[in-house]
């Protein structure tokens, strides 16, 4: 087996069978948070769209950054 899968399939092992408290605790709280992102997902986008982010949003979220793409877009 190549290190690679011989990695990957310790590191699975690892998650599905926790040896320590603390490690069970640590699969427990990412398996709650995985179905949480996938609830959202299924109730926040179920048509299968994705909102659009108008000029406006990427000015707030980006700064200066969105402006400056703007520019570099619209010189090309």
């Amino acid at each position: 087996m190549s290190p690679l899968l011989s990695s990957l399939a310790g590191f699975l092992s690892a998650g599905l069978r926790p040896s320590t408290p603390l490690s069970r605790a640590v699969v427990t709280v990412l398996v709650a948070k995985l179905c949480a992102v996938v609830a959202m997902r299924l109730f926040l986008f179920n048509d299968g769209t994705i909102p659009d982010a108008g000029a406006a949003t990427r000015l707030h979220l980006l700064g200066g950054a969105a402006v400056a793409s703007e520019r570099s877009i619209r010189n090309d």
